[in-house]
C-alpha cells in the first residue's frame, strides 16, 4: 500500500519548511520535551498551532518554558518514552506559518543569495552566509570577481541596528549601510 501523510516534497515547493529548533530530551514523564529555540524566542509557540517532525505533523498541546528552552507538549505524545523517540529531531514549521517579522529582521533562507549594495550604490556582491555569533548575526558577503584580479576576500559585514536599510524580495537585492571602517 502506499504510504499516507508522508509529505510530497514536489507539492511543498510552494510551501518551503522551515528549522526553527530541535528537541533537547523528554522532560517529566508525560512526554513533554524541551526544545532548543534556534531563534531564541521560546514564547513563539502556541496551543493549538503545531510543528512537522521527520515529515509527521505534532499538534502542539501544552507550552512553557524551562531555562533557555521551549517545554512544548504534544497532542500525540503521552509518555517519556514516546517523547524520547524525539530526542535530537529537528523542528520544522512551514514559512506561511512563521509570524511575520518586524521590519528589518529577516529569516536566513529570505536572504540567502540577494545581492548587497549599499546606500551609496556599491555593488558588494552576493550574501552567501551568514554567522550567527552571540551578540549579533555577520553576513558573510562574496564579492563579485573582476576580470583579472586575484580573488577577492569575502567581506565580513556585522549585522548592527541600522545596517540593513531595506531589502527588495522581488528582485533580491539588499541595500546596506555599511558600517565605519569595513572595507
Amino acid at each position: 500500500g502506499t504510504m499516507t501523510g508522508s509529505i510530497d516534497r514536489s507539492e511543498n515547493s510552494e510551501n518551503p519548511l522551515v528549522t526553527i529548533g530541535r528537541v533537547r530530551r523528554p522532560t517529566g514523564i508525560k512526554g513533554a520535551v524541551l526544545v532548543e529555540v534556534y531563534s531564541g524566542n521560546t514564547d513563539r509557540f502556541a496551543v493549538g498551532g503545531s510543528v512537522i517532525a521527520e515529515g509527521t505533523e505534532y499538534e502542539i498541546t501544552g507550552t512553557g518554558k524551562s531555562g533557555d528552552s521551549a517545554k512544548l507538549t504534544f497532542a500525540s505524545i503521552d509518555s517519556i518514552e514516546k517523547a524520547g523517540e524525539l530526542r535530537g529531531v529537528e523542528l520544522f514549521v512551514p514559512a506561511h506559518s512563521l509570524p511575520d517579522n518586524p521590519d528589518g529582521v529577516y529569516y536566513h533562507y529570505e536572504i540567502l543569495g540577494v545581492s548587497v549594495v549599499t546606500t551609496d550604490g556599491r555593488e558588494l556582491g552576493t550574501l552567501n552566509e551568514i554567522l550567527e555569533t552571540g551578540s549579533n548575526d555577520v553576513f558573510i558577503v562574496a564579492p563579485k570577481r573582476i576580470e583579472g584580479e586575484k580573488k577577492p576576500v569575502e567581506i565580513l559585514i556585522p549585522v548592527l541596528d541600522g545596517v540593513i536599510v531595506s531589502v527588495d524580495k522581488e528582485n533580491a537585492i539588499m541595500t546596506i549601510d555599511l558600517p565605519e571602517g569595513i572595507l
